[in-house]
């Protein structure tokens, strides 16, 4: 049994917490079905859409984690060895806290899957399972198998289902505040042959496509290899790439053609002092504008993402952030107090200037904490500020406002997501960013 566990309902509430049905079809689970022994029999379950059987007759329960996921996910894990059955756990949140998961389950998955999965169920099965497993080098994306949709009950979807694709790993760029690069073993970007990515798209079966990457743009040429191939498919698809490539007129015409619906860019900050902070010297402020016109004259819908928090971060940038996305009537935006996870380095920082507050509980719960002392506010007010940014944002006057009437499906994309931030927004001790999906 692979399980994918929710989060509990908040950090007073130790309950699960439970949604109606999933908006995305995720790749996690039916992957790790697919890395699997061929004479396994699998069973995959969604806690968040459904109940967990523990009294169901498996040999092996097999766990994967977030940070967000990690205590529920213990509590699972802890629910089955109760009963002598074997648990594998792994996931992003092995990479970091290996020793806190093993103290749960009978054996650890560190880093990427390929092989490493494989070959914990067959020592499971045969006796000699092993505390850890990590990978050496990085695993090869070329020839992965396709991902078991099959197994996953679409009544727990909605009809509109984007399938989530894995296009490629890692990140090339090293953000102060970004884990990215660390998860996986920090071993660079790596991209899928394009062929082999689209096969996979035309197995699946749906129409639109989100391709799981944080950056999806790692290497141009190969990227417009894959644009190419997509436009016969005719599916709309939704990505993160760099505002960079919102410059570029010829990609994104090229990515228009191909389906782009929608897309997410990591901007952080309307500040250039605060980007060079980051080590994102890379996005430039002065071009956003630029950016925007570019997405709103090709109807492209897209998203930003902020970080706020950081030591050049003063009372004032929230007001500007919120009239700079008004005054440009962005569509979509998430609001994100830094967090100093670990393996970056505004954690080393922050741990060696001994500003760290609760790391143990840092990035556990759903809602909007502060895990550090901020330099120029208390971390209550950095709280409170970009919670009121939220409300202030997905006001319904702010939306009618900044949304075009949805005639596109990039305008019903945009709205889409601005009324499932808004249940984020007024309930922001309960829901995290993308919790639904």
């Amino acid at each position: 049994m692979i399980i994918q566990p929710t989060t509990y309902i908040s950090r007073d509430d130790r309950r699960p917490r439970k949604i109606g049905k999933r908006k995305m079809v995720g790749a996690v689970m039916p992957y790790l079905a697919a890395l699997a022994p061929p004479d396994w029999d699998v069973t995959l379950v969604d806690d968040a859409v459904e109940e967990v059987n523990y009294s169901a007759p498996v040999d092996v329960v097999a766990i994967t984690a977030r940070m967000v996921t990690s205590l529920r996910a213990y509590e699972i894990a802890d629910a089955f060895r109760a009963r002598n059955v074997t648990v594998l756990m792994g996931g992003p949140h092995a990479t970091f806290y290996s020793e806190e998961m093993a103290e749960h389950a009978d054996g650890v998955c560190v880093g990427e899957a390929e092989e490493i999965f494989p070959r914990m169920l067959e020592d499971a099965a045969s006796g000699r399972l092993q505390q850890f497993y990590q990978r050496t080098e990085a695993a090869s994306l070329k020839g992965i198998p396709t991902p078991r949709w099959n197994l996953l009950n679409p009544k727990h979807y909605v009809f509109y289902r984007p399938f989530v694709i894995q296009q490629s790993r890692g990140c090339p760029y090293t953000c102060d505040f970004c884990a990215e690069r660390r998860l996986n073993g920090d071993y660079g970007y790596r991209d899928r042959p394009a062929e082999e990515v689209v096969e996979e798209i035309k197995k699946c079966g749906g129409r639109h496509i989100f391709f799981a990457a944080s950056q999806f743009v790692g290497h141009p040429g190969r990227t417009m290899e894959l644009l190419e191939a997509l436009i016969p498919l005719k599916v709309r698809w939704s990505a993160l790439f760099s505002p960079r490539f919102g410059l570029d007129a010829n990609f994104l015409d090229l990515a228009k053609r191909s389906g782009l619906l929608h897309v997410n860019m990591g901007i952080e900050s309307i500040s250039q002092a605060t980007l060079n902070t980051m080590h994102k010297q890379f996005n430039k402020s002065h071009s956003y504008e630029d950016m925007i016109d570019n997405l709103n004259k090709r109807n492209i819908s897209y998203s930003f993402n902020f970080v706020l928090g950081a030591d050049t971060d003063d009372g004032s940038v929230f007001s500007a952030t919120v009239e700079f996305l008004q005054k440009q009537k962005v569509p979509a935006a998430y609001f994100n107090v830094l967090a100093p996870l670990r393996g970056t380095p505004i954690y080393d920082q922050l741990k060696a200037e001994d500003r760290l507050i609760d790391e143990p509980n840092m990035d556990r719960w759903p809602g909007v904490f502060y895990h550090f002392r901020p330099l120029l506010m208390s971390g209550e007010e950095l709280v409170a500020q970009v919670q009121k940014m939220q409300r202030e944002f997905y006001s319904l006057r702010s939306m009618a406002q900044r949304l075009r009437f949805p005639r596109t499906q990039a305008d019903l994309a945009s709205w889409n997501v601005n009324l499932t931030q808004r249940k984020v927004a007024f309930h922001p001790d309960t829901m995290s960013e993308f919790s639904e999906f």
